[in-house]
């Protein structure tokens, strides 16, 4: 069968046999199925969705383009299991919860996904730590998750090779936004890297790919249905997307955010990052069997968090994985600085009613820290920090946020975005 086939029947909305699924998933492995081919057959899926059957069958194909992690083999005295936090706009507990997680005796291997059209990615955030190595070989993810309890790496030419192609196509023809995709691109991460225990933290609003109630619950229904072919517990966790998480949004921006909060460098934690930190480690805990009750798990958070064990475990997989040990001292080094910082004040005084998160993560795209085109280089510093929250007064005297740009011009287009998309009561 040619892929033009298999395109045609999805066009049709059609189910897919699991021979048609394999056939081309091997085909975007080997290079034989052109990159507008693929992107096709994602549309046609993105409008006619795919059922249980298909995603699980996806899976199946694409993680076996590559290896899978075994950690039967190696040292390791706790649990292996994994946290994924959904997509949403300066959401960076994926990150804090590996080191937190470490810090309270899990092992946490994390393949994970980089910029996702409006919602920031993972790797694209530590990729901006000078020296990270994102694509490690499998010794030194292996050492870096046996040293510090926590290893974060992307898809590779081992480890879901065929994977890679798929995200970089959807990231940049519009269709990141649907489910069954979303679900099969993170369970071919989690199946790759060799866990059975899972937490799922989906996100709910403007920020994020489910927006609505209804729509979060879909998603766990959809995931829990796919679990039983992989041998996979998991359990799950709700959160707003209505505004950022933290204060940062922004890929060098957002890692010095966590730094700060795993550190408490600035004296304080912002309440709502610990607030989701502690509701999806504690999720986690439970499902490991580490604590018995909730009291138990969030006292234990609480407490890798403020004793800074959680901010040792970071450290040590950072240096694992390539990182100046010096990081942890002051990040600013290893991190790039936008060359125009600024205030973005309101035209008005008044009460922050609500914000669009999807304007705001694409503004942060139009100024360079995502991608627009496979080849382009992402700027790392850019983005918004000390972010209005909801219910704060603002004025033309006291601002919205800062915007972090590379030139005037970009800071003067991001300025207006971020005004258009935060409602403002007087």
């Amino acid at each position: 069968m040619q892929p033009q086939d298999i395109i045609c029947k999805k066009r049709d909305g059609q189910k897919l046999t699991p021979a048609e699924i394999s056939a081309f998933v091997q085909g975007i492995d080997d290079w034989s199925i052109a990159d507008g081919q693929i992107a096709a057959l994602l549309m046609a899926t993105l409008i006619n969705g795919a059922d249980t059957d298909e995603i699980v069958e996806l899976v199946k194909a694409v993680v076996d383009t590559g290896m899978v992690l075994n950690w039967d083999a190696v040292d390791l005295n706790g649990p292996v299991a994994a946290v994924y936090t959904m997509p949403g706009v300066g959401d960076k507990v994926e990150i804090i919860a590996g080191a937190v997680l470490a810090a309270c005796g899990l092992y946490v291997p994390m393949i994970c996904d980089r910029m996702q059209y409006h919602a920031g990615g993972t790797m694209d955030k530590l990729d901006s730590i000078l020296g990270y190595d994102s694509h490690p070989t499998y010794s030194r993810f292996k050492k870096a998750l046996r040293d510090s309890g926590c290893a974060f790496m992307t898809s590779t030419e081992q480890f879901a090779p065929a994977d890679m192609r798929i995200q970089a196509i959807r990231d940049i023809t519009a269709t990141m936004d649907n489910l069954p995709l979303l679900i099969a691109s993170m369970l071919t991460k989690k199946v790759t890297s060799g866990i059975h225990k899972l937490t799922v933290d989906v996100k709910v609003g403007s920020g994020s790919f489910t927006k609505t109630t209804e729509e979060a619950n879909t998603c766990v229904d959809l995931i829990k249905q796919c679990l039983p072919a992989f041998s996979i517990d998991a359990n799950f966790t709700l959160s707003d997307m209505n505004q950022v998480t933290g204060q940062n949004i922004g890929n060098s921006l957002e890692i010095y955010e966590i730094w700060d909060y795993l550190t408490g460098a600035s004296g304080s934690r912002d309440a709502d990052i610990h607030a989701l930190v502690k509701r999806v480690c504690s999720a986690a805990l439970l499902l490991n069997g580490i604590c018995a009750n909730q009291s138990e798990a969030d006292a234990k958070v609480d407490t890798v968090v403020t004793s800074g064990a959680a901010a040792e475990q970071f450290g040590k997989m950072l240096t694992a994985m390539g990182v100046s040990p010096a990081f942890m001292n002051n990040p600013a080094p290893f991190l790039q600085t936008a060359a125009v910082i600024r205030p973005i004040y309101p035209d008005a005084a008044g009460t922050v009613k609500g914000m669009n998160l999807r304007w705001i993560g694409l503004s942060v795209i139009e100024m360079g820290a995502g991608r627009l085109f496979q080849e382009q280089k992402i700027d790392y510093s850019a983005g918004y920090t000390n972010m209005c929250k909801v219910g704060m007064y603002v004025s033309p005297q006291i601002p919205l946020a800062f915007v972090h740009a590379h030139d005037e011009a970009t800071a003067d287009a991001a300025a207006e975005h971020l005004k258009g998309a935060i409602q403002i009561a007087e």
